[in-house]
């Protein structure tokens, strides 16, 4: 992984994390009287309410992915890391779809379930969520150049024979 890459993305999640906290720590804080009010007046709060746990998670996943990503030096194959890319995406554009009820309450019921969807396995099972996010991280790795796999290193060498060298 390029040293941009993995800056850019750490930068992006991390404030995406910090925006969640911090709306999370507000709504669940603040008096009640309050927060209704806020509720019944802006469609921002009621989109933080839908998305800022999953949000959260998702961001927790990404950032600690990325960070074993770069430690550790991970590097997969294309069409691995192509794979785990577009699950990565397909799960925040999940997400992004549970916000159309927000902002679009004439849509009807057509992606209410998906912000059930989510709201459920957000409550269910959040981990899912985070593993999600690890597969993004997964999807921005390196790619391993050698035609041997990601094993590779567990098998023996192409030269042995019979268990001799050659």
């Amino acid at each position: 992984m390029r040293k941009t890459t993995f800056i850019g993305n750490f930068v992006a999640w991390v404030a995406v994390a910090a925006l969640c906290i911090a709306f999370l720590a507000w709504y669940h804080m603040s008096d009640a009287g309050v927060v209704s009010a806020a509720l019944a007046g802006s469609s921002l709060v009621q989109l933080g309410v839908v998305l800022a746990s999953p949000a959260l998670l998702y961001a927790m996943g990404v950032v600690l992915g990325l960070l074993l990503v770069w430690f550790k030096r991970i590097l997969m194959g294309r069409v691995a890391k192509r794979a785990c890319r577009a699950v990565g995406i397909a799960l925040a554009v999940l997400l992004a779809l549970a916000a159309v009820p927000v902002f679009s309450p004439d849509s009807g019921g057509a992606f209410l379930g998906v912000s059930v969807v989510v709201i459920y396995v957000t409550r269910a099972a959040p981990i899912l969520i985070m593993v999600f996010g690890l597969l993004y991280a997964l999807g921005c790795s390196g790619v391993d150049a050698s035609k041997r796999g990601p094993f590779a290193k567990y098998l023996p060498d192409d030269d042995e024979k019979d268990g001799r060298a050659a």
